[in-house]
């Protein structure tokens, strides 16, 4: 008998439309995340990446205020990858589809999602159940086995360019691919390159990872925030680390 692991969140997601009058416009996705006592969690870390879910590039991000609830802005319609974090809570990846060419409003949709373990004790990821009660997210009981961040360093190339590494560690050496900043000065999400290949199973390596990002005038050296989290194959993740762009030398 397989044994199943399944992971859940409830949302309330309401989509804004992709297209209004005769001028495109970006969509938006909004939703709001709750705990086992039905009460909001918050706050937290939306990441949004374009195309099926652990398949697509990350894009951009929001935050979670305190009532649980966010809203992400999307360049366009089609299928995007939700990454809903929260400290304490496991991972919640979920995925949703915009048409670009149709009003969309969804309101009180209760959207789950979930990863199975199987006899081999490897991950598998299913499609999207169509079972839409209300689930919830679960606490995250065992710790031990979470990811850890540590020794974030942002420096200055030039004034121009930030150069980010940080060290990712996982006790199980399960890592996934999910280690990820958000940039909240102007909402764009990364994931940072690894500092080596995935081994046959898929488990991305311990060590630094590293990110190179262009500066603009949103950025502000000594105020803007970048938030940090990983996740590993398991959907455990990281505390969610928020570092202040240090002032330029």
């Amino acid at each position: 008998m397989t044994k199943q692991r399944a992971l859940w969140a409830a949302l309330a997601l309401g989509l804004a439309p992709a297209c209004v009058g005769s001028g495109d416009l970006p969509a938006t996705i909004s939703g709001q995340i709750v705990g086992s006592d039905d009460l909001p969690l918050g706050p937290g870390l939306v990441m949004v990446e374009r195309g099926k879910v652990h398949a697509g590039t990350y894009q951009g991000g929001a935050l979670i205020d305190t009532n649980g609830k966010f809203t992400a802005p999307l360049p366009g319609g089609g299928t995007w990858g939700l990454h809903i974090f929260h400290n304490d809570y496991s991972y919640l990846p979920v995925e949703v589809t915009i048409d670009p060419h149709q009003q969309a409003v969804l309101t009180n949709l209760m959207v789950a999602w979930g990863v199975w373990t199987d006899q081999t004790g490897q991950p598998t990821w299913p499609d999207q159940p169509d079972d839409t009660q209300l689930v919830r997210m679960p606490v995250d009981d065992t710790k031990t086995d979470n990811p850890v961040l540590s020794d974030i360093q942002l420096t200055y190339p030039s004034k121009a360019l930030m150069q980010i590494s940080v060290k990712a560690t996982d006790p199980n050496n399960d890592l996934s691919r999910m280690v990820l900043v958000y940039d909240s000065a102007t909402g764009a999400g990364y994931a940072l390159n690894a500092p080596g290949p995935p081994d046959a199973k898929g488990n991305y390596p311990n060590g630094v990872y590293t990110l190179k990002v262009f500066l603009d005038s949103a950025h502000v050296p000594g105020q803007s925030l970048w938030y940090f989290v990983a996740s590993d194959m398991m959907c455990n993740n990281s505390p969610i680390l928020p570092v202040a762009m240090p002032v330029l030398p």
